[in-house]
C-alpha cells in the first residue's frame, strides 16, 4: 500500500503532549445578579441568579475517581490516568466514545466496522483485554458508546482487576454522566453536517436551589447517510436522572437510560496481496442482509449516607441489558477469475445476541487518621450475575466481481457456527486504601478476590475460578512542583468456555515508572511514564473457535504528556507515545486452501495488531474574547499491522482538525471541522483480508440555545 505520511513522528514528538495533569483548579466565575420586585405593599422579593462561567473552569479535569472510587488529584496517583473533561470534548465536537479516546495517550482508536467502538490501550485491544464502566458500574459488551450525556471520560492505563475483577487486563474506561444538580438550567441544540449528517440534543436540569431534589434529562437523536454509500444509521436515546437528598448527609440518584441504535455494518474493500484495489473507495461488497441493530438499556440506583465525620456508606445496585442482532458480510480477498479481472470472496456471519448484567456493590469509605497516618479508605463487596445467550451462524456468499460487484439477495443457506448459555455469578470483596505517610511520601494499596461460578448449558460447561487481583503503588514528592512515582498490579481473566484441555486463567501484570513536574509557576504541567505490561494464556482461535491457549503478550512503551496555559485563554494539551508490542509466544493454526490442510505458524516475535509504535496528538484552544474561540489540532498515527501475521500493514498518517465557536448572550454556534487536509487512508474492518477507508473530510455546523 503506498505510503502518504512518511518520517513524521519524532519530528512531531517534540512539539506535543497530553492531559495528564494541571495546575490547581481555579475556582469558577460566579457572576452575581439581583433583581427586586414589589407589587404594592408587599415587600420588596430579591431573587439571584448564579451563573457558572465554564471559560474559568479547568481545561482538562485535575482529579479522578478511577483508581481507588474516590477523588484523587491526579499529580498524587501513581498510575498515568488519562481524563478527557467537557470543554474539551464540546470543542472537538466528540459524539462517540472513540471520539474522546484520542486525547488519552497511549490509546490508538480503530473502526468496528463502523457499528461499535474499538481500541488499542498500551497495544492491547479493547474486545479481550479492556473494560468499559459507565459512573463505575461495568458493561457487558464494547459497543457503541454516545457521548450526549457524558460529562467526562476517565482512562486508567494497566491492570484495573484490583477495583473492577476479571477482564480489564490492559485498562478501564470510566464514562462519567452529567447528574442532577441544583437550579434551573439547560439547552437545546441542532447539528447538521456533510454526509446529510443531522442531530438534536436537550440538556435540562430542574433542581431545587438547596439540591434536595434535581431531575436531569438528556436526550438525543442523530442519523447519518454515512460517508460510504449505504453505510446509513440513526441513534435514539434518552437518559432521565433523579436525585433526593433528604439530608445533607445522605443521596439517592437514580439513573434510566435507554438506547436504540441501527448503523449498516460495513465489511470495507478486499485486499489484493496485502494492496488495495483500483476500485472507488464508496465501492460495497456487502449484502443486502447485512444489519446492526442494537438496543441498550442501563438502569442505576447510587446511594450514600455520611454516619460520622470519617465513615460513609455506599451502595451501587446497576442492571445492564444489550440485545444485539448483526448481520455482516466478511471478505477473505479478491482472487484473480481467470478471465484477466477479479472476484471478491465473502460470506454472512449472523449474530444474534442478548447480554444481561446485574450486580451490587456496597462500600464502606473511611477518611480519616489512623496509626499517625491519613487514609483514604474504600472496603467494599460486589455481587453479580452475567448472562449471554447467543447464535452464531455462517452462509457462504456467492463469489462477486470486484468492479461491479452485487448485493447478493436471495435465499441463503445458513449453517450454525455456535451457540451460548452462559452464567457467571460473582462474589468478590475488595479494599483499597489510599495513604499519606508523610508530607513527602504517599502509598496506594488495593486488592480484590473473584470468585467465579461459571456455567454454559450449549456447551455443558461448569467451572468455578478464584483469583486475586493486587495493587501497590507509591508517589514521592520531593518539592511541591515535582512528584515521582511507581506501581505494580496484576489482573486475571478467566478462560474461554471454548478452550479445549486445561483451562487457564489469563493473566497480566504491568510495572509502570512515572515523573510529574509543573513549571512557569504552575502553568505547564508534564508527565513522562515508562511501563512494561505482559499478558499469558492468550486463547487462539482456529477454524473451530478458541482451542488451545497458546499466547503471550508483552509491551513496553514510554509516554510523554504535556498541558499548558502559557496566558489566559489559551490552552495547549497535547501527547506521544511509543508502544512496542510484541507477540512473545503465539502459535497460530491455520487452514490452507491448497492443498487443503491445517498448519501451525508461530507469529512469536510478530508485532500485535492495530498496535501502532508512534502515536501523538495536540490541541491548541484559543478564546479571543467577545465570545470567540478557535481551536486546532493535529493526530498522528503510525503504521500498524492488521493482523498477528503481519503480512499487511496500515500506513501511517497525519490528521489536521479545527473548530470555531462563537457565543452571543444565551446563543451559541460552532462550526467542527474534521481530516481538514481530506487525507486517504484506511483503518480497521471486519477480517484482516479487507481494510475500511476511513471518513475524509466533514464539517457540522451546530446551533445551540441555553436557558
Amino acid at each position: 500500500m503506498q505510503k502518504q505520511v512518511t518520517g513524521l513522528g519524532c519530528a512531531f514528538a517534540l512539539a506535543i503532549a497530553s492531559p495528564a495533569a494541571w495546575a490547581a483548579e481555579p475556582e469558577p466565575k460566579i457572576t452575581t445578579q439581583s433583581t427586586s420586585q414589589t407589587t404594592g405593599s408587599t415587600p420588596a422579593i430579591t431573587q439571584t441568579e448564579e451563573i457558572t462561567v465554564l471559560e474559568d473552569l479547568p481545561y482538562v479535569p485535575t482529579s479522578s475517581s478511577i483508581v481507588t472510587k474516590l477523588p484523587v488529584p491526579l499529580d498524587r496517583t501513581p498510575f498515568n490516568v488519562g481524563v478527557v473533561g467537557d470543554r474539551l470534548l464540546a470543542e472537538q465536537g466528540a459524539w462517540t466514545l472513540g471520539d474522546a479516546l484520542i486525547d488519552v495517550s497511549g490509546v490508538s482508536v480503530e473502526a468496528g466496522a463502523g457499528v461499535f467502538d474499538f481500541f488499542v490501550l498500551r497495544g492491547f485491544d479493547s474486545l479481550s483485554s479492556g473494560l468499559v464502566l459507565t459512573d463505575g458500574a461495568p458493561e457487558p459488551e464494547v459497543t457503541f458508546y454516545p457521548l450526549f450525556n457524558v460529562e467526562r471520560v476517565e482512562v486508567f492505563k494497566g491492570p484495573a482487576g484490583f477495583l473492577y475483577g476479571s477482564n480489564p487486563l490492559s485498562g478501564a474506561v470510566n464514562i462519567v454522566r452529567r447528574q442532577p444538580e441544583p437550579g434551573r438550567f439547560g439547552r437545546v441544540a441542532l447539528e447538521g453536517g456533510s454526509f446529510g449528517t443531522a442531530a438534536g440534543e436537550v440538556d435540562w436540569n430542574g433542581g431545587r436551589d438547596d439540591g434536595s431534589l434535581g431531575f436531569r434529562l438528556n436526550a438525543t437523536y442523530r442519523r447519518t447517510d454515512g460517508y460510504r454509500e449505504g453505510k446509513d444509521g440513526k441513534l435514539t436515546a434518552i437518559n432521565p436522572a433523579l436525585t433526593w437528598r433528604p439530608s445533607d448527609r445522605s443521596s439517592l440518584t437514580l439513573n434510566a437510560e435507554v438506547g436504540a441504535s441501527d448503523f449498516q455494518p460495513d465489511a470495507g474493500l478486499p485486499l489484493i496481496g496485502g494492496e488495495l484495489p483500483p476500485v472507488s473507495r464508496d465501492t460495497a461488497y456487502e449484502s443486502d442482509r447485512d444489519r446492526s441493530e442494537q438496543d441498550v438499556r442501563r438502569f442505576q440506583a447510587d446511594y450514600q449516607v455520611q454516619l460520622t465525620s470519617t465513615l460513609g456508606v455506599r451502595n451501587k445496585t446497576y442492571y445492564r441489558d444489550l440485545d444485539w442482532a448483526s448481520d455482516g458480510t466478511l471478505l477473505f480477498g479478491a482472487f484473480p477469475n481467470g478471465f484477466g479481472g477479479f472476484v471478491v470472496a465473502r460470506a454472512l456471519l449472523l449474530l444474534d445476541d442478548r447480554q444481561r448484567l446485574f450486580g451490587n456493590q456496597l462500600e464502606l469509605t473511611y477518611t480519616g487518621t489512623a496509626a499517625g497516618m491519613d487514609h483514604r479508605l474504600v472496603a467494599g463487596l460486589e455481587v453479580s450475575r452475567a448472562d449471554d445467550e447467543f447464535t452464531l451462524g455462517f452462509a457462504q456468499l456467492p463469489l462477486t466481481d470486484l468492479v461491479h460487484p452485487s448485493p447478493a439477495t436471495g435465499p441463503l443457506f445458513v449453517a450454525p457456527q455456535g451457540a451460548g448459555d452462559a452464567r457467571s455469578r460473582v462474589v468478590a470483596p475488595y479494599v483499597i486504601d489510599h495513604v499519606t505517610l508523610s508530607p513527602r511520601w504517599q502509598a496506594l494499596a488495593g486488592v480484590r478476590f473473584d470468585d467465579i461460578d461459571f456455567e454454559d448449558d450449549a456447551t455443558r460447561t461448569k467451572r468455578d475460578d478464584g483469583e486475586w487481583s493486587p495493587m501497590l503503588g507509591l508517589v514521592f514528592a520531593p518539592a511541591p512542583e515535582l512528584s515521582v512515582y511507581a506501581s505494580a498490579a496484576q489482573s486475571f481473566a478467566p478462560a474461554s468456555a471454548r478452550v479445549s484441555g486445561e483451562r487457564k486463567p489469563e493473566r497480566s501484570r504491568q510495572v509502570e515508572l512515572g515523573v510529574r513536574r509543573s513549571w512557569a509557576g504552575g502553568r505547564v504541567r508534564t508527565t513522562t511514564s515508562v511501563y512494561q505490561l505482559e499478558r499469558e494464556n492468550i486463547a487462539i482461535p482456529d477454524d473451530n473457535g478458541f482451542t488451545q491457549q497458546a499466547g503471550d503478550q508483552r509491551a513496553r512503551g514510554v509516554e510523554l504528556e504535556l498541558l499548558a496555559q502559557p496566558r489566559p485563554g489559551l490552552a495547549v494539551v497535547g501527547s506521544y507515545a511509543y508502544t512496542d508490542s510484541e507477540l512473545t509466544r503465539f502459535a497460530e493454526l491455520v487452514q490452507t486452501p491448497s492443498p487443503p490442510f491445517v498448519a501451525v505458524f508461530d507469529r512469536s516475535g510478530n508485532q500485535s495488531a492495530f498496535a501502532p509504535k508512534h502515536l501523538a496528538r495536540a490541541w491548541v484552544s484559543q478564546r479571543l474574547g467577545r465570545g470567540l474561540r478557535l481551536g486546532a489540532g493535529l493526530r498522528y498515527v503510525g503504521a500498524r499491522f492488521t493482523a498477528e501475521d503481519n503480512a499487511v500493514e496500515l500506513d501511517d498518517v497525519l490528521l489536521l482538525d479545527a473548530g470555531v465557536g462563537y457565543d452571543l448572550d444565551a446563543w451559541g454556534i460552532s462550526l467542527d471541522l474534521d481530516n481538514l487536509t481530506d487525507e486517504e487512508y484506511e483503518t480497521r474492518a471486519f477480517g484482516s483480508s479487507s481494510v475500511l477507508p476511513a471518513a475524509p473530510f466533514a464539517a457540522r455546523l451546530r446551533l445551540e440555545r441555553r436557558f
